[in-house]
C-alpha cells in the first residue's frame, strides 16, 4: 500500500450509531461522527474530518477493514449490523454510514448533546425539580 493518499477521491460521510448497554437492548445514547472515506486498491481508508486533504498519508489515515469491490460503503446509506458480511475494524456494528449533510450532522449533534446533558442531570440529581421538569418535557 502506498503511503501517499492525497490523490484519492475522499468522500465526506456521516456516521450515526445508537449506543446500547451491554446485555440490554435498550438505547442509552447516540454517537455521531464525521469522517472522510476513500477507496484504495487495498481497502477503504478513513481520515479524520479535520485532516486537510494534502496531509492524508498512511499511517495518519487508517484502513477500515472494508475491501474494495466487495465491501465498498459508498452505496449509501448503509447500516452495518451483526451478521453482515461487511466487517470493519474501525466502524462498530449497527453504525449508519450516510453521505455527509451539514444540516443532518448538526441536528444529530444537538440531539446527542441534549441526551448526554439529560442523562448527566438524572445521574447527579434524579429528584431535583429541574430534572423532573426536563423529563416531563421529554416524555410528551
Amino acid at each position: 500500500m502506498i503511503d501517499d493518499c492525497t490523490g484519492l477521491d475522499w468522500q465526506p460521510t456521516l456516521f450515526v450509531k445508537v449506543v446500547r448497554q451491554p446485555f440490554n437492548d435498550m438505547p442509552t445514547g447516540l454517537a455521531v461522527k464525521r469522517l472522510y472515506l476513500a477507496q484504495h486498491p487495498n481497502g477503504i481508508l478513513s481520515a479524520d474530518w479535520t485532516l486537510p486533504a494534502d496531509e492524508r498519508f498512511l499511517p495518519i489515515v487508517q484502513v477500515t477493514g472494508w475491501k474494495p469491490e466487495r465491501d465498498v460503503p459508498f452505496d449509501l446509506p448503509v447500516r452495518y449490523k451483526r451478521g453482515d458480511r461487511r466487517v470493519s475494524f474501525l466502524i462498530p456494528y449497527g453504525t449508519w454510514v450516510l453521505p455527509y449533510d451539514d444540516e443532518q450532522y448538526h441536528l444529530y449533534e444537538r440531539v446527542q448533546t441534549t441526551l448526554q446533558m439529560m442523562l448527566m442531570q438524572v445521574e447527579t440529581a434524579p429528584t431535583d425539580p429541574q430534572t423532573l421538569r426536563m423529563l416531563s418535557r421529554w416524555s410528551l
